[in-house]
């Protein structure tokens, strides 16, 4: 009877183990306790012998608010775990809020545990299909906590620049159709971006996956941009260091094969993003600010890409 007992919490404990991999379990922990410690303090009252003390200060609504909507996060995450990175973006940004409407975010500790919630939640990723094998073979599996919150990239097409090479004249169809090239930047800021989904295309008489990206304008800051051109060699376009080019387009679309880089959140948080076709973004707003970014690309099409200055190699 109580080996039936044993196996049944065995089985019962591996249930849960696989349950909790294939969310962002521990965010969703972080958020119930920031829940109830922004939207307990303004309706509590505590008794000290004869006396009674009730913290009966500003923010009564506002903390309610506050709370329902952690909870609302805590549970979507556990619930609709696609959704993560609306929900741990949400989390975020109320957690914030509370710091001003209500009692310091539950003095201080709500916001702390709030912040470190969505943060989990922005950053974590499903098991890979090799993980998924794992579980259904009862591994545990590797955890994975990959930062990530929204977004894409770009960037290439006519040069309106002064020529530093020989060879300059091959270099200006720095981005063929069907081709791989990279990007690289310090910063990258996209307006009006908006993502397709997954779509695919050929590069080397290949069918290959890539993300789908229309943006209207984008502004590249110490761009380096490195293609393979028609016969073999590579064309390199170069900007001077902390100069702005600018693409524009109605719109651009853009097809990429990675988007690798750090995400601004408001000026204040960095979130590490790397995106794929198997890793695609779950969410991605109007406008976005990358820093440090690289991105692989295979074909850019209606754009105008203005490079200040710009240098042209081919090697």
């Amino acid at each position: 009877m109580s080996s039936g007992l044993l196996g049944r919490v065995k089985a019962g404990w591996r249930a849960f183990q696989g349950w909790r991999r294939h969310r962002p379990f521990g965010a969703g922990m972080f958020l119930l306790p920031a829940s109830a410690v922004i939207g307990l303090p303004p309706y509590a009252s505590f008794r000290l012998g004869d006396v009674v003390l009730s913290i009966r200060t500003m923010g009564g609504m506002s903390a309610l608010l506050i709370a329902a909507l952690l909870l609302i996060c805590a549970v979507s995450l556990w619930s609709r775990p696609q959704y993560r990175v609306a929900a741990g973006v949400t989390a975020i940004l109320v957690s914030l809020v509370a710091l001003v409407s209500s009692n310091l975010g539950g003095f201080l500790v709500g916001t702390a545990l709030g912040l470190v919630g969505g943060a989990l939640a922005v950053s974590w990723a499903p098991p890979t299909a090799d993980e998924r094998d794992g579980d259904e073979e009862g591994g545990s599996g590797p955890s994975r906590t990959r930062l990530a919150g929204v977004a894409v990239l770009l960037v290439g097409a006519v040069v309106g620049a002064p020529a530093a090479s020989p060879s300059a004249s091959a270099a200006t169809t720095a981005v063929p159709s069907g081709r791989v090239w990279v990007l690289t930047a310090s910063v990258l800021h996209l307006t009006g971006l908006r993502y397709h989904g997954v779509s695919t295309t050929r590069v080397g008489g290949v069918e290959v996956e890539v993300l789908r990206f229309t943006a209207n304008r984008i502004d590249i800051t110490s761009l380096v941009q490195v293609s393979e051109l028609v016969d073999g060699h590579l064309g390199r376009i170069t900007a001077p260091p902390g100069s702005v080019s600018t693409a524009t387009g109605q719109p651009i679309e853009l097809l990429t094969l990675r988007l690798k880089g750090t995400l601004s959140v408001l000026g204040l948080v960095g979130l590490p993003v790397d995106f794929t076709p198997d890793r695609p973004p779950p969410l991605v707003l109007p406008s976005l600010t990358f820093t440090d970014v690289t991105v692989v690309n295979t074909d850019l099409r209606h754009a105008r890409l203005t490079i200040p200055a710009a240098k042209i190699t081919v090697t």
